[in-house]
């Protein structure tokens, strides 16, 4: 625990349910990301889902609207935002880091 900071921890459901994050907070998000595989010799129809790449992404909330959360990965003065869009649906869950002073 780091003084004056404050880490909050959010679901997918809790997005679903309408959940808001200010712009500019600070989040760490776990999503599932589709993969390609290459040489798949046999598929389990009951473990599609390790298929998905499990997936971090750190940065600072720019957008949200109810499908969509947009983080900036990197600001600069001169080049922009580079960002990343996440479909909420994909979000198993995220850590929202905010200031307390």
């Amino acid at each position: 625990m780091v003084a004056g900071i404050l880490a909050k921890m959010a679901t997918q459901k809790d997005l679903d349910k309408g959940m808001q994050i200010k712009s500019n907070a600070l989040v760490e998000v776990n999503w599932l990301d589709a993969c390609a595989h290459m040489n798949v010799e046999e598929i389990n129809k009951n473990k599609l889902i390790d298929f998905l790449c499990q997936t971090q992404t750190m940065g600072k909330v720019i957008a949200q609207d109810k499908n969509v959360l947009c983080i900036a990965t990197n600001i600069s003065a001169a080049n922009g935002a580079d960002i990343i869009a996440i479909p909420i649906k994909w979000i198993k869950w995220l850590k929202i880091i905010e200031k307390t002073n």
